[in-house]
């Protein structure tokens, strides 16, 4: 587990560029490819095409109405909800398919450039949309296009995962495979025998035989093969390769799990073998915890895990291989092993069985999307960026040592849980929204540790290095900067990366105060970073100090009696000292100072003082 499960820094981002809309519009999901200015994004009855140009957002609005007949049906029947909430945007066979709820009556329309396709007669084209998307906006939509083939992941009472959509025919799960699933993610894996890819969804499902100090869900790994073609010459539309096996965050010798899945993002950098699974986790203590998860350690599970609940001899070729048997018999026993024993034994714990942190602080994690970002050794690290449930973005490197939250962002102007984000390494930028907003942020932004080498350094931000010829914070470039420039990631190497260097505070920075003897005072120090120490000292005498939200104060009082001369806030982290705060306190046999703050109903005197 990492130490620094805290955000080092708060940061509020001076390149977003952000949208809002009211509230009415339900902003649900969201479409962009790599390299495009664009943004598509899906609420009620509206596809709005946001495009980007340097720091300003030219809106186009497309409206996707509601078909009038499914409308008066579903008024009819007193459903609810009987608007047409766009839940998914994919692009498939080179056409953008946009998919609503259409009043519980599930369709699909083509997007066009800045309109839907119409019919030859001039009418408006639509597709059956029942097997791509649920029809309840309250169930999100987990879509993955591959190769012009739409897989859908439908939450639900009819829970199912299956090829909705595109070239190769439709297939699905059984219903006795899944119970009221809630989907979380799908990914696909690609094996250098392309035959043997494999395509992962992720799910919860409530755990109905749960005791009292039971978890309340169980998180499952779903898998099929690209290659299924579905049973034949059976039914021929049910997936002839699922399998399933539980997945857990947690140490499998400690009692405290995280029990529910929020999301997951799968990351592999191009030409390597590697690939990393990467889920939020929430517990019924509104906890939240990050968990990774090797994607080839998976899939061995897949090929090699004992069957659950199986006696007796497993079937020649294994069931669920993604290269099928030559002989009709044998792939006719596969299904039926396959039907009745589809779960594994495996429970797959995480790396190093422990998640990479727990997040501790008041606030929980709802999204994550990582990036491969060459450092300026150009070696790879792993950046992850996390939503969390007040609206900010958790910005973390997963190093060798331990996982570091490097700031907690706040783009949004108003405070509501981050449903979706989209990374695009190849413009850097990240977009992400709640229900209400829209905004783009750079995933590089140096010009938040200015100062000197060491505020650069400290940061431990992959993007960015000290430039000691210009003397400035610089954005890592392969072309450009890599040379010069000094990081230090790997906590056992700050303290080398820069000279030894002890920050002072000027003589004109410390403020005079004069108070008096009886008065309660508070001396704030604001937190530069919240991975250093802080103490207050005076004549080389410690002094505590109370850590709050912004600042770590030194209250006087009943326990600390009040004293005169210069105190000054000094934080140190990593081998680097820096003074923040200064005051020379001068006592006053009675009066009300100047500084002093009378509170209202309480028998005392407080200064507050504010630092800019």
């Amino acid at each position: 587990g990492a130490s620094q499960n805290i955000p080092r820094l708060r940061l509020i981002p001076k390149d977003a560029v952000t949208r809002t809309f009211n509230q009415k519009e339900k902003l649900i999901s969201m479409f962009h490819e790599a390299g495009s200015p664009q943004l598509i994004v899906g609420g009620r009855g509206t596809v709005w095409i946001l495009t980007f140009v340097e720091s300003e957002i030219t809106p186009t609005e497309v409206p996707v109405h509601v078909e009038e007949k499914a409308k008066k049906d579903c008024e009819r029947a007193e459903k609810g909800n009987c608007d047409n909430f766009i839940q998914m945007i994919e692009r498939i066979e080179n056409k953008i398919l946009v998919c609503g709820t259409n009043a519980g009556a599930p369709k699909c329309w083509i997007l066009v450039n800045t309109t839907l396709q119409r019919s030859s007669q001039g009418q408006i084209f639509t597709i059956l949309g029942e097997n791509v998307i649920s029809s309840s906006p309250l169930q999100s939509a987990v879509t993955i296009a591959i190769e012009d083939n739409l897989y859908s992941a439908l939450s639900g009472n009819k829970s199912s995962f299956q090829r909705s959509y595109g070239r190769k025919k439709g297939i699905k799960t059984r219903d006795s495979w899944l119970s009221n699933a809630e989907f979380e993610g799908a990914a696909l894996f690609p094996h250098r025998d392309r035959r043997k890819d494999e395509i992962f969804f992720f799910y919860n499902e409530v755990n109905r035989s749960a005791g009292l100090d039971e978890e309340l869900y169980k998180i499952w790994i779903g898998r099929v093969c690209k290659v299924d073609q579905g049973e034949k010459p059976a039914s021929g539309d049910f997936w002839s390769t699922f399998l399933k096996a539980r997945l857990v965050c947690g140490s499998p010798h400690e009692p405290l799990l995280f029990h529910h899945l929020e999301d997951t993002f799968v990351v592999r950098e191009e030409g390597q073998t590697e690939t990393t699974l990467y889920g939020v986790f929430s517990s019924p203590w509104g906890t939240s915890a990050v968990c990774a998860y090797s994607m080839n350690r998976i899939s061995s599970y897949f090929e090699t895990s004992k069957f659950k609940g199986a006696s007796g001899p497993v079937p020649y070729p294994r069931p669920g291989n993604c290269v099928p048997p030559d002989s009709s018999a044998s792939l006719a026993k596969m299904l039926s092993f396959i039907k009745d024993h589809p779960e594994l034994e495996a429970v797959i714990y995480p790396d190093e069985e422990q998640p990479l942190y727990v997040l501790q602080m008041n606030d929980t994690y709802t999204q994550v999307v990582v990036d491969k970002a060459r450092d300026a050794n150009n070696v790879s690290r792993d950046v992850l960026f996390l939503g969390t449930a007040k609206g900010k973005i958790h910005k973390v490197l997963r190093s060798k040592e331990q996982t570091v939250i490097i700031a907690e962002l706040s783009p949004f102007k108003k405070e509501a849980p981050v449903t979706q984000m989209i990374l695009d390494a190849t413009t850097g930028y990240l977009y992400m929204s709640t229900e209400f907003e829209v905004t783009r942020l750079p995933l590089q932004d140096c010009s938040q540790y200015h100062g000197n080498c060491w505020n650069c350094i400290l940061a431990r931000d992959p993007y960015c290095g000290w430039d000691a010829a210009a003397k400035t914070c610089s954005t890592v470039s392969q072309k450009n900067h890599t040379n010069r420039l000094i990081q230090s990631l790997d906590s056992s190497s700050t303290t080398q990366a820069c000279k030894a260097a002890e920050e002072k505070l000027a003589q004109d920075a410390i403020k005079k105060v004069s108070v008096d003897r009886t008065a309660y005072v508070y001396l704030p120090c604001p937190l530069r970073s919240r991975h250093a120490s802080y103490s207050w000292v005076k004549d080389n005498k410690v002094y505590p100090c109370a850590m709050e939200d912004q600042s770590c104060t030194l209250r006087f009082g009943q326990q600390t009696p009040m004293d005169e001369g210069l105190f000054k806030c000094t934080a140190r982290e990593k081998g680097y000292k820096e003074e923040i705060a200064g005051f020379e306190v001068a006592l006053s046999s009675g009066g009300i100072p100047e500084l002093a703050l009378m509170l209202s109903g309480a028998a005392f005197l407080a200064i507050t003082i504010l630092l800019l």
